[in-house]
């Protein structure tokens, strides 16, 4: 039974010198003792984000140039000339021959139209346009009403004395269709010069002929 003991505690011996021996076989004497690195020198890897691919924009069309169009040319409606125009020379200023007992105290403007045969031409409507103390005005007369001037003579009495001032006149139908451009005139405050005296005969430039009256012997 002792024996046994010192059997089983030689083995321990034996054993313990085993380990011992191959302690020291991984140690070498001289050789630093190998260290763990600490936590704070390892470093932490940060795991990388791969963001998807973003969509490439597609190109934007540059639209191409066209060429402008040249502006139509609209041609401008031409006004067709009136049938009558002021008779050559015949826009004078006269003494009041009609009114000759009024002197200073009538003025107006008179005179005759004169048709394409050359004949006088009744029933168109004379109207002329001013001022009257200060505040627009119009005045109307008819060829044929005022004969002491031809037979298609008019006559309108603007102011009842003679006085500077300035007016237009133009003719028409009965319709008031326009006969005629309109045409600026003045009259005079001399007295001897209270009556304007205005013809009207064919446009020529509507018909390129010269209206000349026919004189009877």
């Amino acid at each position: 039974m002792h024996m046994k003991k010192n059997s089983i505690f030689i083995a321990l011996v034996f054993m313990l010198i085993l380990s011992s021996c191959t302690y020291i076989e991984d140690y070498v004497p001289g050789q630093a003792t190998p260290t763990l690195p600490g936590s704070s020198a390892l470093k932490t890897q940060v795991p990388t984000v791969t963001l998807p691919p973003s969509a490439t924009p597609e190109p934007s069309l540059t639209p191409t140039p066209t060429a402008t169009r040249p502006p139509t040319f609209t041609p401008t409606p031409t006004v067709p000339p009136k049938p009558f125009a002021l008779q050559p020379g015949a826009m004078i200023p006269l003494p009041a021959f009609s009114h000759a007992s009024a002197g200073c105290t009538w003025m107006g403007v008179a005179g005759q139209v004169i048709g394409e045969d050359g004949q006088p031409v009744t029933n168109l409507v004379v109207t002329v346009i001013g001022t009257q103390n200060g505040a627009p005005a119009e005045w109307m007369g008819y060829t044929g009403s005022a004969t002491v001037y031809g037979a298609g003579g008019f006559e309108i009495q603007l102011a009842g004395q003679a006085a500077a001032a300035k007016y237009t006149i133009q003719l028409f139908d009965l319709n008031g269709n326009p006969l005629s451009e309109v045409f600026p005139f003045t009259t005079s405050a001399d007295c001897q010069q209270n009556l304007m005296m205005i013809n009207f005969s064919p446009n020529l430039n509507l018909k390129p002929a010269v209206w000349l009256p026919l004189v009877e012997h």
